[in-house]
């Protein structure tokens, strides 16, 4: 069990150890907001129904509540140095339940900007992973997560490269 304390309400929050089930996902897009620090101002009601926190519990919390162990910390080092530089990023991400259950996602990052272009936040969207890719996915991500962590590099995410 792990708790975590709300940064906006100051209760704590706890969270059930990994368990190896998985929930399925219904496939609606999943939204939320996080502020420079890592913690959430914004979920909306598929990832709270996801994740199984109230509205009132999820706000406030760090991101990392529904950021499953398995996954290299290294990718989320990548992914805000690139939102940061003003560009989206793209991967997949394992999610953890309340309850220590489990899913897949694929995930976009993106900066949230002030009136002065200055970055204030993120923007997070989570969609249905393409289910064949999973499993290559997992084994990459293993790889990764037995590696030095600021040095994170995955052939299944990174920059997202437009073409006009």
């Amino acid at each position: 069990m792990q708790v975590f304390t709300n940064t906006k309400t100051g209760k704590t929050v706890m969270r059930d150890a990994p368990q190896e089930s998985k929930v399925e996902y219904d496939g609606k897009m999943m939204i939320l907001e996080i502020d420079n620090d890592g913690i959430i101002t914004y979920a909306n009601r598929t990832l709270r129904d996801m994740l199984d926190y109230d509205k009132e519990e999820i706000i406030g919390l760090p991101y990392v509540v529904s950021v499953h162990p398995d996954m290299p910390e290294g990718l989320y080092n990548q992914a805000f140095e690139v939102a940061n530089a003003g560009k989206i990023w793209s991967g997949y991400e394992k999610s953890i339940t309340r309850n220590g259950h489990y899913f897949w996602t694929s995930v976009c990052v993106q900066p949230k900007y002030q009136m002065d272009q200055s970055i204030n936040g993120y923007i997070i969207r989570k969609k249905p992973p393409e289910a064949e890719m999973i499993k290559e996915v997992q084994k990459e991500y293993a790889r990764l997560a037995s590696e030095d962590v600021s040095a994170c590099r995955s052939e299944f995410c990174g920059e997202l490269n437009f073409r006009h």
